[in-house]
């Protein structure tokens, strides 16, 4: 198991803020500071880089399974992925980091539930601030989506292009505002348009990225509406994280209450779509067998011997 050390990460040139005394899981996984850190002027993204980001909380198992589903189902050379994880106690984090460990994903942990939307300032601002090639596009993807075809980052992407689109998701219905809107739990942004003062970042509590989009549409940005969950490209279990925090009793979550009502799947109400799950999750626990982080990189492609020694 990886072990944790503590040691001082020298100032970098974008986002000071986030340098300091960082503890750091050993190989491409990190415990970050969380301050915002704007997407850097400057140019220098790839228009063919795509990073994903996801926030994770005892959500062990499901996490492990978008990984794999992104590895072995997507087609998109040079996908990068970072997962935050808020403090879970159920094994995510050392699941990860050994998973991290082979190149599956890089992992940003942190010691409690800074909840979803600071866990994404918290990846999108390291992205931003550390150094080397920057990412054109950044895939937001709840914890409990799987990708099902290996065409959606092209697809999703050429609905950009064709709109001019700086943010690329599926409209849905939202009661609370009585508005129709992209979900988050598929969502891709430009963040050189984005990722700025005035538009982000996305807020604490339990709709997080209201404001973000609402401030983006004001901004005049494009957005392009791109069939994710309806036309198969991926599939949205639904409620996964409230699933966690009610089987756990976790009375201290700001959503328990929430979530004793609403922790079913509801896989978008996309006929078909729950039995395509089972079928990928059955598949996914086929290669993965006891999941480890050595069986998860395998099952994703990575052989045992991009994995560290004893470290």
């Amino acid at each position: 198991m990886p072990r944790i050390e503590r040691r001082a990460i020298p100032s970098t040139a974008r986002g000071d803020r986030l340098a300091g005394s960082w503890r750091r899981l050993i190989g491409q996984n990190f415990r970050v500071a969380s301050d915002v850190v704007w997407w850097p002027r400057a140019p220098g993204a790839s228009r063919g880089r795509v990073a994903v980001v996801s926030v994770s909380y005892n959500t062990r198992e499901l996490t492990g399974f978008l990984l794999w589903s992104l590895r072995r189902i997507v087609h998109w050379p040079g996908l990068e992925i970072v997962i935050v994880d808020n403090g879970s106690r159920d094994g995510s984090a050392e699941l990860l980091a050994e998973a991290g460990q082979a190149g599956v994903c890089a992992l940003l942990a942190n010691d409690v539930n800074r909840q979803h939307g600071p866990g994404l300032n918290q990846a999108i601002s390291w992205l931003a601030s550390r150094p080397g090639p920057l990412p054109a596009w950044i895939w937001i993807l709840d914890s409990d989506i799987v990708a099902a075809r290996p065409d959606v980052l092209s697809a999703a992407l050429a609905a950009a292009d064709s709109e001019s689109a700086a943010l690329v998701g599926e409209p849905q219905w939202d009661p609370w505002h009585q508005i129709e809107r992209f979900g988050l739990y598929s969502l891709l942004l430009d963040p050189a348009q984005v990722w700025r003062h005035g538009i982000g970042p996305f807020t604490d509590g339990g709709d997080p990225s209201f404001d973000l989009l609402s401030s983006a549409a004001r901004s005049g940005l494009r957005l392009a509406a791109f069939p994710f969950t309806a036309e198969g490209h991926v599939i949205h279990r639904g409620r996964g994280s409230l699933a966690a925090v009610f089987a756990a009793g976790d009375r201290s979550h700001p959503l328990y209450d929430w979530a004793v009502g609403h922790h079913d799947p509801h896989f978008g109400e996309v006929p078909g779509a729950d039995q395509l799950y089972k079928a990928l999750l059955r598949e996914f626990r086929k290669e993965t067998a006891t999941l480890t982080g050595t069986s998860l990189a395998a099952a994703c492609g990575y052989p045992p011997d991009m994995l560290s020694a004893d470290v």
